[in-house]
């Protein structure tokens, strides 16, 4: 019984439970027959190494059962999705789709390779603090700008296609490896031509120019945020998004622009519908990732016959679930109120919470070592870009700030996060948040650049 024990340990571990417990019953039964008789040492001496080789078969199968499957799952489904009319605008994004500048001479959006890296060094410039700087540097390069943005007809037209839509879609499907942005380069350079043309007719009072061109770049990339799906794309849309923020800023900060334009900034730029700021079709598009990566670990040869650690597939699930349903429930501002079990029913109902940078109780570790590991690789990705999430929302906070001053209206400096107020800095000329340190003038302040003479601080 025991032998048999040991080697359905390595089939099921509900039937390897059962052997162990028989023979275990078996070695005991025997022990008693022969309490009495003669031979009693010999026989205790074999019927003692099978209860210990049956107590040994049961921990096995204890340690290998799993958890119970999730009922009704997330599928791809549960994704927000573009309406289908849509769906032929994720085949005009694929006109962007990046080349190898090795074998082509000209980029998707019309800009050739030797006008690429002069264009990412203006967008660095105009990067600085000292608006009269970022001036100067425009001026300078005006009509350098000019012909890069009639360059680069092809790509504003695909945006100006794109935008005609009411949203864009994402058809990513989950994959094991890591998705890349096949735009990225497309996007990013796009995001560098919009914001130094926009910047450059507001210096020279094209105002209604500067901020349609402002909001024609920004209104894309709100459309596409609303169903991206990768961590990537949502990191992609985060940076566009933050661009424009700065380019808002520069226009908000020019004293020449008219109140009507800031007006017009307000309206189209400062709401957020709680559709695109929120993380819930990133991270169900992440557990569904997971969840490929689990499935196929679990049905691995080679995973299937470990006598002890075996990836315990629903117990990796339940706990991928619980994790970043909290996150959804944490930003909807809401308390997560279901709470899946992740130990098997004859188990202990331990609390098992992921860390910050993914670590699991220890002794979660030792029960599932194969899907603490996978989760200590994708969680902390997940809470870095939460983090990142939320300095996006206090650079909008910021903008919005910086606005309302300009306009002449009442603002409050109440913090979202990081500590109660953000902080206006009229000798350094900004405004920030201290971060997650919660301390000033560290390097992960967020901040916003400020013109004091022109707001009025």
């Amino acid at each position: 019984m025991g032998l048999a024990a040991g080697l359905v340990v390595f089939l099921k571990p509900t039937w390897a439970f059962i052997a162990a417990l028989l023979a275990l019953c078996s070695a005991i039964t025997d022990i008693r027959k022969n309490w009495t008789k003669r031979k009693f040492k010999g026989k205790a001496i074999g019927a003692g190494i099978l209860v210990l080789s049956c107590l040994f078969m049961l921990t096995l199968s204890y340690l290998r059962i799993d958890a119970p499957p999730i009922a009704d799952d997330y599928t791809i489904k549960d994704l927000r999705s573009a309406p289908p009319e849509c769906d032929q605008t994720y085949e005009l994004l694929g006109r962007l789709t990046d080349v190898d500048f090795k074998v082509h001479s000209m980029s998707p959006i019309g800009l050739s390779s030797q006008e690429i890296s002069p264009l990412e060094e203006m967008h660095d410039l105009c990067k600085k603090r000292d608006f009269g700087a970022i001036m100067l540097v425009l001026q300078g390069n005006s009509d350098v700008i000019v012909t890069f943005w009639e360059d680069a007809k092809n790509g504003r037209e695909v945006l100006a296609k794109l935008n005609e839509f009411p949203e864009i879609a994402d058809m990513a499907e989950p994959s094991l490896i890591m998705q890349k942005v096949p735009w990225l380069s497309s996007m990013r350079n796009l995001a560098f031509l919009y914001r130094i043309y926009s910047c450059l007719h507001s210096i020279q009072g094209n105002h209604r120019t500067a901020v349609d061109t402002l909001l024609e770049y920004d209104s894309f990339v709100r459309k596409l945020s609303l169903n991206a799906r990768s961590v990537i794309l949502n990191l992609v849309c985060i940076a566009c998004s933050d661009i424009s923020i700065d380019t808002a800023n520069f226009i908000i900060n020019n004293p020449e622009t008219p109140q009507e334009s800031l007006l017009f900034i307000r309206q189209h730029l400062i709401s957020d519908s709680p559709e695109r700021t929120s993380p819930r079709n990133m991270l169900i598009f992440e557990y569904l990732t997971w969840k490929k990566r689990f499935l196929k670990t679990s049905n691995d040869p080679r995973d299937r016959y470990r006598a002890i650690t075996p990836l315990k597939l629903n117990s990796s699930l339940r706990l991928s679930r619980n994790f970043l349903d909290e996150l959804i429930a944490t930003d909807e501002g809401r308390t997560q109120t279901v709470e899946l079990k992740v130990w098997p029913a004859l188990y202990p109902n331990l609390p098992v919470e992921i860390g910050h940078d993914g670590e699991l109780p220890r002794y979660y570790e030792i029960y599932n070592p194969l899907g603490a590991r996978i989760i200590d690789i994708y969680a902390p990705a997940i809470n870095n870009l939460v983090r990142i999430r939320m300095e996006f929302k206090i650079r909008s906070d910021l903008l919005r700030i910086v606005l309302d001053k300009r306009l002449g209206r009442e603002v409050s400096l109440k913090a979202r996060a990081y500590g109660d107020e953000y902080i206006v800095d009229i000798e350094d000329r900004r405004i920030f948040s201290p971060g997650q340190d919660g301390k000033a003038d560290t390097k992960d302040d967020i901040e916003l650049p400020m013109n004091p003479d022109v707001l009025g601080w």
